[in-house]
């Protein structure tokens, strides 16, 4: 658990140095060139070990799982580099509500594209050797949810461009009405006829991921099967990834940038169609965060993940 909590630490710290580098470079001509030059370079290191990796694969005793993680590296790389060049901004920001000039919004980009390419393909390297897939326990899951909202006031730069009550505000933080608190919970049935779709979809044209998804899923859950348990978990997805993903980053870059990256993170699915299913109720939570705030995509994200497992624990 301590090692857990100093990786919050330090995942924290990196992003508020982060953000304040870029929201300060802004302004700064030498902040954002240093800038450039420390991305630029760690893009171009990243991108020189992938294709070392891909190129002594085949002297690997597993070359199929070293292939998969070169290419990862790759997709780290080109996700961290790309964004940086400012052609690439603009053809994007034609699509996505982000400033091309800002340089915050290009340092949310790069890393957020970085997570987009690469995470897949790692997690897709973790099923081929066994996986990682543990027990989640319930000290991560609250440290978890802290380093998401804590991250997400980071980004949308509290206490630098912003104060406290306006970065509430940028990040959709409202009481929603009853009306829309009744919307909310009937949008459960929604996802879970969407999960529903997804997971036949996924029987029909790849029965063999079906039993091994299902067996990796009792495996994280089983510390929270009970009410409690689930609760927490489905409220600890609810609150930290709609602040971070619908509340922080959707408003910059998108709902379906922002989808893709939210089921990008989603590794534990592999490449199934079950992932057309999380991009899809990404989608909706992200309509939702944009007609009625992002607490009322948080009551819908935790009641369905917190049904979902009991309903899982009770087959």
């Amino acid at each position: 658990m301590g090692a857990v909590i100093g990786f919050a630490f330090v995942t924290v710290g990196i992003g508020a140095l982060l953000s304040a580098w870029a929201h300060f470079a802004d302004t700064s001509r030498a902040l954002r060139v240093l800038l450039y030059v420390v991305f630029g370079g760690f893009s171009l290191l990243i991108l020189l070990g992938g294709i070392g990796v891909l190129l002594l694969s085949d002297e690997m005793p597993e070359p199929g799982i070293t292939q998969v993680g070169g290419l990862a590296v790759l997709g780290l790389g080109l996700g961290l580099g790309l964004p940086l060049v400012p052609f690439v901004r603009r053809v994007l920001a034609r699509v996505m509500p982000f400033d091309p000039d800002s340089v915050p919004d290009m340092v949310g980009l790069s890393l957020l594209s970085a997570m987009m390419l690469a995470f897949p393909l790692l997690g897709e390297g973790m099923s081929d050797v066994g996986g990682v897939y543990g027990p989640v326990q319930r000290g991560e899951l609250v440290v978890q949810t802290v380093i998401f909202v804590l991250l997400a006031f980071v980004v949308v730069g509290t206490f630098i461009t912003r104060d406290l009550g306006s970065a509430v505000r940028r990040l959709g933080l409202w009481m929603p009405t009853l009306r829309q608190v009744a919307l909310a919970l009937a949008l459960v049935v929604v996802a879970f006829i969407i999960a529903g779709v997804a997971g036949a979809l996924t029987q029909v044209f790849q029965p063999e991921l079906v039993q091994e998804i299902e067996e990796r899923m009792r495996s994280v859950t089983q510390e929270v099967t009970n009410v409690p348990g689930a609760l927490l978990l489905g409220l600890s997805a609810g609150i930290g990834e709609e602040i971070f993903f619908r509340g922080a980053i959707q408003p910059r870059y998108g709902i379906v940038f922002t989808s893709l990256v939210f089921t990008a993170i989603h590794v534990q699915y592999d490449f199934s169609l079950i992932l057309l299913g999380v991009f899809a109720l990404s989608v909706m939570l992200g309509l939702e965060r944009k007609y009625m705030g992002t607490v009322a995509a948080i009551i819908t994200h935790a009641a369905y993940n917190t049904l979902s497992v009991l309903l899982q624990a009770a087959v």
